[in-house]
């Protein structure tokens, strides 16, 4: 088998592949057929020209505790069912891991078992919720908002990056691909309000529903703008539904009366950790001392917190603190610790250890397709 990255020339390789795999109908050798994105990686056969499987790598910056990590965002997972089960998209994983070129990956899974085998851990969960116009009657209806038509991108951008900043796992933004500049042409709208808050939606007439794809508001009155402006379509539409909400969003204490209201939760997506040390360096620590042990996949680490930085030490000759496999230490150092002690593939050796102060639950969230 061989491991490769396809080029243009292997497009009739890739079609065909994706074609099996995700069941769409496609004309093998049509010339205007390209690649899905700069970065698939394939297996091939030894002949390096039969492909039996690939995937996407979109290359990423996420937020992570005030800084960022560098991420490959993997999609488009995909192979030909007689290849299926002989190793061949664990041998495109391992060379993704192997590469030492990310800190992290994160993607969206069809089973959460499948790829927790690859190391991938459910970072935590989004909120859908459906909500009655009725229920946003306390929000104060109003026309501030500005339709996004492709002419205000950087302010957009700006707003974007600083709403999703505090997010770990947020994408950071350096183009407007996720926001449509055509809107009457894709039937998808961004509003912004008072370059505070926005919403992109559409509007499903059939349903009686406005669908929000993301809102994003970084004060308590943004919110509220948002909220309210899109009240304006409570006249011909019944429902606002909000499609992927962070798990602690604070739109939900908007609501009068939650029992009318249709509330999920689903999984935000999965990351797996890819530069274990990477990530300890890149961690705020906060205010106070302390020092803590940890391995990680057989590894062990050794950090020490003062006044003047932060050292981190590979491989110390010590015992650990805990002790934690991938899946798991990709949701810890990626999330913070909530239930540690019922945490699958985390073990306490030192409950005492100052790794439980210096790693508090934040909410992760992400909402970029790739």
């Amino acid at each position: 088998m061989i491991i490769r990255f396809l080029t243009q020339d292997d497009v009739a390789e890739h079609d065909k592949v994706a074609s099996q795999a995700f069941s769409y109908s496609c004309e093998i050798g049509d010339p205007a057929s390209v690649l899905p994105c700069e970065k698939v990686l394939g297996a091939f056969d030894d002949d390096n020209r039969t492909l039996f499987a690939d995937l996407e790598i979109h290359e990423r910056l996420c937020n992570y505790d005030g800084g960022v990590l560098t991420c490959a965002a993997v999609g488009g997972v995909a192979a030909k069912p007689e290849h299926r089960g002989k190793g061949a998209v664990k041998a495109l994983f391992d060379a993704v891991f192997g590469a030492r070129e990310y800190d992290i990956s994160i993607l969206y899974p069809f089973s959460e078992p499948y790829y927790r085998k690859l190391g991938y851990e459910r970072t935590g969960y989004s909120v859908c919720a459906r909500v009655p116009f009725s229920e946003l009657a306390d929000m104060p209806r109003n026309q501030d908002a500005a339709l996004y038509e492709g002419g205000n991108t950087k302010q957009l951008l700006e707003l974007y990056n600083r709403c999703a900043h505090p997010f770990n796992l947020s994408f950071v933004r350096e183009d407007a691909q996720a926001f449509p500049d055509k809107p009457y042409f894709s039937e998808r709208f961004t509003y912004i309000y008072k370059n505070e808050s926005f919403a992109t939606f559409s509007v499903d007439r059939d349903k009686s529903t406005v669908f929000v794809h993301e809102i994003w508001f970084d004060s308590f009155n943004s919110m509220r703008g948002i909220l309210g402006f899109l009240r304006n379509y409570e006249s011909n539409q019944k429902d606002v539904c909000f499609d992927k909400l962070p798990e602690n969003t604070p739109i939900l204490h908007c609501i009068r009366d939650l029992k009318h209201c249709e509330i999920t939760l689903h999984n935000t997506g999965s990351a797996r950790i890819l530069n274990v040390e990477n990530v300890l360096k890149a961690h705020r620590y906060g205010a106070g001392s302390g020092a803590f042990t940890l391995r990680v996949g057989g590894e062990t680490f050794g950090v020490a917190v003062s006044e003047t930085g932060v050292r981190v030490e590979r491989n110390p000759d010590c015992g650990a603190d805990v002790v934690m496999d991938i899946p798991a230490a990709s949701r810890a150092l990626l999330c913070g610790i909530d239930c540690a002690a019922y945490m699958p593939g985390l073990t306490v050796q030192n409950p005492d250890s100052a790794f439980f102060r210096f790693f508090p639950y934040q909410t992760p969230f992400f909402t970029d397709g790739f």
